[in-house]
């Protein structure tokens, strides 16, 4: 029950901030490939490149879940996200959350 919980608050986040602030959903497009990328290459780090509308980037892994990996980003709970993207590897999950 606590995972679906947490699925829902960051799906309502998610929506949120996208829907709120007039943000496309490129910003989610932009976190994704930058977690894909993390993932490829089997290491967490900061991707270059753009942010979308983004201003800041947290990075996070983990080898327990996509929702931890989130949680573990830098300024998760502390700044507004803008898009979200998570990206499985063969060793667990690399996530990219962009923020305003």
């Amino acid at each position: 029950m606590q995972k679906f919980a947490f699925r829902f608050l960051l799906v309502s986040v998610m929506l949120t901030a996208m829907f709120s602030s007039g943000v496309s959903g490129c910003d989610h497009c932009v976190a994704n490939q930058k977690a894909a990328q993390q993932a490829s290459e089997g290491r967490m780090r900061h991707v270059g490149g753009g942010m979308g509308s983004g201003r800041y980037e947290g990075v996070g892994f983990s080898t327990v879940s996509a929702d931890d990996a989130v949680r573990k980003c830098c300024y998760w709970g502390q700044r507004s996200p803008v898009g979200i993207g998570v990206s499985r590897g063969n060793n667990g999950w690399y996530a990219t959350v962009l923020y305003r």
